[in-house]
């Protein structure tokens, strides 16, 4: 059975959070961290405005209405709790009318003033699905950089934090602007500090999937299933892996146990 596009970015459940850690050194050619810098700079400066005016053009007129009058509502905010009641009903809306990045954007707005951990790791997260949907270079450039720094404030403020850990890893796995090495190496070395780790060991072991790799990756998922016998993303994963590896019958008995 496959796993879906959000199974496999998403470690913890509704908006789940993953991420970063910075260790060794990057195995990106300097030429190509140059450049990407440069094109993070300039979707930066662009700021938020551009993906926001682009994004309400895709919205009916009863969309857009309600996004202008929260819209106002927001500007209109005297205090911090004002101002985080408001961006939340804003960030609800994006979100729930298919901009995830937009959303994103007032999740970090919210993050800026309570300054906590979970806050900083919903608008990371929220970036990356906005960075996973979007098919536009310049937002998916956006919204990497700002996942990437809201998920490095979360960390900051709770170094125990493994979710965010792998979440920032995975942005550098998937995106293609980057070396996906660099984040195979963040999830080793959190493997190599969390052996015991089952999410880490779901995440490596998809990995190893994806370049078939498949006896190291069945290794891996009976070690996690050993920790975590009712992990379903591991039961999931392992009924890949044997299907992938031609064992028809281990296959079907874990996809016979994968809860869709």
């Amino acid at each position: 059975m496959k796993i879906s596009k959000s199974q496999s970015i998403l470690v913890v459940a509704s908006i789940a959070l993953f991420c970063f850690i910075y260790f060794g050194m990057s195995t990106i050619p300097k030429e190509q961290k140059a450049a990407g810098m440069s094109r993070a700079n300039n979707i930066e400066a662009t700021g938020i405005q551009n993906i926001v005016t682009s994004s309400k053009k895709a919205l009916s007129k009863d969309q857009l209405n309600i996004i202008e009058a929260l819209q106002t509502e927001y500007h209109d905010a005297e205090s911090d709790n004002d101002k985080i009641e408001r961006a939340k009903s804003m960030a609800s809306k994006w979100y729930e009318f298919g901009v995830p990045i937009v959303s994103g954007y007032f999740a970090e707005e919210i993050a800026k003033i309570q300054n906590t951990k979970d806050a900083w790791s919903i608008a990371g997260t929220t970036y990356q699905i906005g960075m996973k949907s979007s098919s536009e270079e310049k937002e998916v450039l956006f919204a990497k950089g700002r996942a990437v720094k809201a998920f490095e404030n979360a960390i900051s403020l709770s170094e125990n934090n493994i979710n965010d850990k792998i979440n920032l890893a995975l942005i550098y796995v998937d995106n293609p602007d980057t070396s996906p090495m660099q984040g195979i190496q963040m999830l080793l070395k959190l493997n190599e500090n969390n052996p015991d780790n089952v999410q880490v060991m779901n995440q490596l072991a998809r990995l190893a999937l994806r370049t078939n790799q498949t006896v190291k990756a069945i290794q891996r998922l009976e070690k996690a299933l050993g920790l975590e016998p009712e992990n379903n993303n591991s039961i999931c994963l392992i009924a890949q892996a044997y299907a992938q590896a031609g064992n028809e019958s281990k296959a079907k008995e874990f996809q016979d146990k994968c809860k869709k």
